[in-house]
């Protein structure tokens, strides 16, 4: 870390703790302001309770206001804000985002990994733990909430930490929208949005078509998706909601890990081994969900969900044996809670029941064309869950307790080598109110994580069968903080401490190039301060966050005190924004991600860098028409930088370059 951001971290991290006293007096003293604030109660805690009481770090991030400007290609455009979360990969759309939160989820070789992902209260998160989001629709988000911190005893298995998606039910004041965004790297987004609205019912359906050649060679997207959703209220006390996903991706090309030297010559060239064997993976997603909440009473309220996913998946690796993978999976769930209100208790008991089927088959890879079926395996992941949960408020103080029994199987072939898991996760919150919206919280949550099928079919040995030598990972986390929110002016501070036991990650093997397998590599220590603010006044809004955080194994041949790879120790983000009446916006951010280690040994270090963006927009009302011209500009100081590191990677091709200065323009209309 730089002398400078020693300075900016300390001066934040002395500056978050005395704020509160600050406000505290700036309130009582004051007679001329009033306090008018709108408060937010969430969907992913699973109960009524506002965002300033809940003793859990909560992050809530409002888009909807940004929407018409946001270039709408990658979710990492709306979860920079979010302190303690770090995202990769944005631009090697065969491998997907990788998301971390305070470390869970950096071992990911493609996808996301021990971070739960819900849309519109379904699970896009196979029982297994593995996470895709190349089915979600980005122009329809209206908000998100992210919980920073294990949740295994509110959404089992992998939930090192919750994003929740929450899309649009109609669209604003219209019935017809059409949107579309052209920029560098030969991008091209079509969007038409349709919405109908009555007092009981809305519903909308959605249509996207995405094309781009991408920043390097070999890193081409061709995807369509389609997305419907109705909502039905049949009285004021029962509601349901229908949602439907179709997601058909032909052509997503991996340009692959090349090594710094090649980097420096051309940050554009694509690894020449994944060009050699034709890299790149297809998919088609289809999803179906419906949720049903019932109040009984004023007391006593039901909410149910269904779903059911299909993933056709075809990809090819940069080596030979193994190296197209054919993968069939059907996985679906059924879930119920039940909430009953007990004097000043707030009860709530839950059953849930998961599962997942995989057939695997995996052929030789002949320079890009298919040889030989090598593989071909069956795997199977069951999960049965019951959870309790209790919220008890005693004058100013708000305490928070859940436990939950998760039962899991998993197999390959019908179960004949089963392996069960019976884990109970508990947790425990409690916050205090020092002052109006002003709370001071402390919890401790756990989680555990089994390693995904994906990975446990990765054996090295090359055999069928999974890898019996890789086991789940367990952690335990501590935290304290406190939130204080004001007319204008919102900021929470946090301490965590995580420790965890067999962390999994990835590593390459010589004689499969490209290819990641996992291993158990022990104990882990992560802590740090987060803060977040927002101010806004007038037509203006400004929003900070800053992670000052450590990551270290405790005891992993050798690597004792040895930063986990993959995780920057520090990010600063700051972003200022103007409204003008809906009909001019802009937005600038600014963001800092800190040095972080390519490989469990930190011999190779991966420096720091800084990225600025600015987003723009012009609104044109003509009667019933509206018109939106918008535009950005990303990476505006042309940083050299990179989009992903490969973990442990073989032969040091650790790198992916991410694109310079880039831009878009985009146009919507609205009828």
């Amino acid at each position: 870390m730089t002398i400078l951001e020693k300075r900016i971290s300390n001066i934040i991290i002395v500056a978050s703790f005395f704020l509160n006293s600050f406000f505290s007096k700036a309130q009582n003293n004051s007679n001329t302001v009033t306090v008018t604030l709108k408060e937010v109660v969430l969907n992913s805690p699973k109960t009524s309770s506002t965002l300033s009481e809940l003793p859990l770090a909560v992050s809530f991030q409002e888009v909807e206001q940004y929407q018409n400007i946001f270039q709408q290609i990658t979710l990492q455009d709306y979860l920079r804000v979010v302190p303690g979360l770090f995202t990769q990969n944005a631009n090697n759309y065969a491998q997907d985002l990788r998301v971390s939160l305070r470390g869970f989820g950096a071992r990911s070789a493609f996808g996301i990994r021990g971070v739960k992902i819900i849309v519109d209260g379904i699970p896009e998160t196979t029982p297994d733990g593995q996470g895709q989001i190349d089915n979600i629709p980005l122009g329809l988000i209206k908000n998100l909430e992210i919980l920073r911190g294990p949740s295994a005893s509110l959404y089992g298995n992998a939930s090192g930490g919750v994003i929740y998606l929450n899309t649009i039910d109609y669209i604003e004041g219209k019935n017809f929208q059409f949107r579309t965004r052209l920029g560098a790297f030969g991008l091209q987004s079509y969007q038409l949005t349709g919405s109908v609205k009555n007092d009981k019912t809305t519903a909308l359906i959605h249509a996207n078509r995405l094309l781009t050649d991408g920043f390097r060679n070999n890193s081409g997207l061709e995807q369509n998706l389609f997305n419907l959703k109705i909502k039905h209220k049949s009285n004021p006390s029962s509601k349901i909601q229908f949602q439907m996903n179709f997601t058909d991706s032909p052509r997503a090309e991996d340009a692959g890990g090349i090594t710094l030297e090649d980097s420096e010559e051309d940050r554009s060239q694509a690894r020449q081994r994944n060009l050699d064997y034709d890299t790149y993976e297809s998919v088609n997603h289809f999803k179906i969900g419906l949720n049903w909440d019932k109040n009984w009473t004023d007391k006593l309220i039901l909410s149910t969900y269904g779903f059911y996913s299909f993933r056709d998946f075809y990809g090819k690796l940069p080596f030979e044996n193994g190296g197209i993978i054919d993968l069939t999976r059907n996985y679906f769930g059924l879930g119920s809670r039940l909430n009953y209100k007990i004097g000043k208790n707030d009860l709530q008991v839950a059953a849930e029941l998961l599962n997942q089927s995989d057939q695997r088959d995996r052929y030789l890879n002949i320079l890009g064309s298919q040889g030989s079926i090598s593989f071909s395996q069956k795997e199977k992941f069951q999960n049965l869950s019951f959870s309790i949960l209790d919220e008890l408020k005693l004058g100013k103080l708000f305490f928070r307790l859940s436990l939950r029994y998760d039962d899991m199987r998993l197999g390959t072939d019908g179960f004949s080598q089963d392996q069960f898991y019976q884990v109970v996760n508990p947790s425990l919150g409690v916050s205090l109110e020092l002052a109006p919206y002003q709370y001071l919280y402390a919890n401790f949550s756990t989680s555990f994580e089994t390693p995904a099928l994906s990975e446990l079919s990765a054996n090295p040995s090359g055999s069928e069968g999974f890898n019996l030598e890789l086991s789940p990972s367990e952690a335990i986390s501590y935290e304290l903080g406190w939130k204080g929110q004001w007319q204008k002016f919102k900021i929470e501070s946090n301490l965590f401490l995580i420790e965890s036991s067999n962390e999994i990650l990835p590593y390459e093997l010589e004689e499969f190039p490209g290819r990641s397998f996992y291993r158990n590599t022990g104990a882990t220590k992560r802590y740090g301060l987060e803060v977040t603010a927002l101010y806004k006044y007038a037509k203006w809004d400004a929003s900070l966050s800053v992670t000052q955080a450590k990551y270290l194994f405790k005891d992993s041949n050798n690597n004792l005190g040895n930063a986990l790879p993959g995780i920057p120790n520090s990010q600063i983000f700051l972003q200022l924004g103007y409204t003008l009446t809906n009909s001019l916006q802009f937005l600038l951010s600014a963001e800092h991600i800190g040095d972080l280690f390519a490989d469990n040994s930190n011999a190779v270090k991966v420096e720091s860098f800084r990225r600025v963006r600015f987003q723009i927009g012009k609104t044109l009302n003509f009667d019933k028409l509206e018109i939106s011209f918008s535009g950005g500009i990303n990476n505006l100081f042309n940083e050299q930088y990179f989009d992903n590191i490969r973990l442990n990677a073989f032969g040091r091709r650790y790198y992916e370059p991410a694109p310079g200065r880039n831009a878009y323009l985009g146009l919507q209309i609205g009828i």
